[in-house]
Formats: structure tokens, C-alpha cells, sequence
């Protein structure tokens, strides 16, 4: 008996103490609640070494202010200044040099690129934030602008971390892009900081949704092109996350599923090809790569075999 009273007990005290946390929580504000995610989600590497250079591919490794820190930036043009142009928002636990392939892959195909680190990222200064991400986001469109000034195509790419900054800044991009890529994206930080445990499920009330994409693209007057790449073996984000992007955007779009391909596909060797294929085609004429059986719906659950994934080995091991 005085086991089973002692055990209600320790339930009522764990009860009472859910509700003064509730309590706390909507007392505190939702702001110090973000502040507090904000202090753990971010996980920022220090600086690589490898830049598009060693890969053969030149490039200008630059910087350039956001607010009052310093991005670090690399800019990898191409000889035709009429060239498309590619701005890459990337994920997190990443910095430049995890790109510099992804670069020199780019500057193969006739694409100039564009990848910058977020605060706190790489060797660019400061602490990162959403406030300070979104900074950091019209900053670097604007640097991209600059450098890119006769490209007959500029598109921006989310990947990860980077989609949710860039669907939080695309309406306000000037010029506006030509179209916008979202890979391995999902719809609601919200909805990942309880599925990744971060925030529990029945405190997530008290989370701001700052990062919700898929509000954002059912926004009025932002309907730009949009391309979505999701591998159908993410294990980071569910791929049911890019059909709901898909069902939410307004504008012209359209939902390319890699079959087996996992959540850092961009950046893995043997699944690279596959994923980059259909982005360098919507990156120079505003179409993705047409695959077998994907006409219909463009939100269609119509899988792409990486057919092409195994011709992206090269001997340096890099895709």
C-alpha cells in the first residue's frame, strides 16, 4: 500500500510540476522559449580548408557584412557573364568547404555559385538566430546580385537548415529570383524540434513557428518557380514534408523524389549526380530533368530512379 501512495505521489508531483513548467513558459514568453532552442539548434563548425580551387575550379573567397558581423562567402563565376547563377542557403553543421565540390560540379555545367556562411558559421562572426539568419539571407542575395549582374537566370537553394531560411526570406528578395530549389526541406521547425526531441510535444504551443515553409509559400504574391528534391530514404526529414511544400506553393512547381536517396545527398559521393541532375536543369531553363512517369500533378508521389547516381564516383572521392 505504501508503495502504490508513494508512486501516486511521485505522479502528482511530476503533474504539478508539467503545469508550473506550462506555467513558466507562457509567463516567460514565447521570445525566451525561441532564445533558449536558439542557444542549442545551431551547430556551427569551424572553418575547412578545401575550397573550389583545389578542385579546379576558381574562385573569390570573400566577405561581406550582415548587420554588424562578417560573412565569409565563395564565389565561383563562369566565362560567360550571361551565365545562370546559383545562391546556395546551406544546412546546418556545414561551412564552405563542404560545398567546394558542389562548386566545382556547377562550374562544370556553365553555373556560376555562390555559397556564404551564416553567423557563427565558418569564419563568419557573430552568434546565428532566426532573426539574425534572415539578416544574414537578404545580405547575401544582395552580394549575389551584385556579383552576377548580366546572368540570364539567378536561382536560389535551400538545402535543409538553408530551405527554411530561404522560404523565410524569398518573398522580400529584390530582384526576385527567377525560381527558388528547396532540397531535403521541411515544412514546420516547429514540427522538427518535437520530432527531434528538442522541444516536448506538448510544449510545443509555447514555440513561435518562425520557420514554417509551408505557410510561407501560401502566402499571397510569392509564387515564384519553385523546384523540390527530397530523397525518399531521408532520415533526418520525412519525405512527406516536400509534399506538403508542394501542396502549399502557389506557383508553378514541381516535386522530384529520389528514390533510396538519403537526407546529405548533395554532398555524398555516390548520390550526388542524382540529386544535382534535375536542379542544374531547372538552374538553366526553369525545368527540372523529365523523368518516366512524372507527368500529371506536379505534387505526384512518382519516385526518380538514381539511375545516374554510380557515373558520380570520381577518383578524388568527392561528388
Amino acid at each position: 500500500m505504501k508503495s502504490g501512495v508513494a508512486r501516486m505521489g511521485r505522479l502528482v508531483a511530476a503533474a504539478v510540476a508539467a503545469a508550473l513548467l506550462v506555467v513558466l513558459l507562457a509567463a516567460a514568453g514565447p521570445s525566451l522559449l525561441l532564445a533558449w532552442i536558439e542557444r542549442d539548434a545551431f551547430v556551427t563548425p569551424p572553418p575547412g580548408t578545401l575550397t573550389p580551387d583545389a578542385l579546379g575550379a576558381p574562385s573569390r573567397q570573400l566577405s561581406f557584412a550582415s548587420g554588424d558581423r562578417t560573412l565569409r562567402a565563395s564565389f565561383v563565376p563562369v566565362a560567360d557573364p550571361r551565365a545562370p547563377a546559383l545562391l546556395v542557403f546551406h544546412g546546418n553543421d556545414e561551412e564552405l568547404s563542404r560545398w567546394a565540390a558542389v562548386q566545382q560540379r556547377l562550374h562544370t555545367a556553365g553555373i556560376a555559385s555562390f555559397v556564404f556562411d551564416y553567423s557563427g558559421y565558418g569564419a563568419s562572426s557573430g552568434r546565428p538566430g532566426v532573426a539574425r539568419l534572415r539578416q544574414d539571407g537578404l545580405a547575401a542575395y544582395q552580394r549575389f546580385v551584385a556579383l552576377t549582374p548580366q546572368a540570364a537566370r539567378r536561382v536560389a537553394l535551400g538545402f535543409s537548415l538553408g530551405s527554411a531560411v530561404l522560404l523565410d526570406v524569398a518573398g522580400a528578395l529584390r530582384p526576385a529570383p527567377d525560381g527558388i530549389v528547396v532540397g531535403a526541406g521541411f515544412a514546420s521547425a516547429r514540427e522538427m524540434a518535437v520530432a527531434t526531441g528538442v522541444v516536448p510535444g506538448w510544449a510545443a504551443w509555447a514555440l513561435p513557428d518562425v520557420w514554417n515553409g509551408e505557410a510561407r509559400l501560401r502566402e499571397p504574391g510569392k509564387a515564384l518557380p519553385l523546384l523540390i528534391v527530397h530523397g525518399t530514404r531521408d532520415e533526418v526529414v520525412p519525405v512527406e514534408h516536400a509534399f506538403r511544400l508542394c501542396e502549399a506553393a502557389r506557383g508553378p512547381r514541381r516535386l522530384v523524389l529520389l528514390d533510396g536517396l538519403s537526407h546529405d545527398a548533395p554532398l555524398l559521393l555516390r548520390e550526388a549526380e542524382a540529386f544535382w541532375q534535375p536542379v542544374i536543369g531547372f538552374v538553366r531553363s526553369g525545368a527540372s530533368v523529365p523523368a518516366a512517369g512524372s507527368q500529371g500533378s506536379a505534387c505526384r508521389r512518382r519516385t526518380v530512379p538514381p539511375a545516374s547516381a554510380s557515373a558520380s564516383a570520381s577518383s578524388e572521392g568527392r561528388p
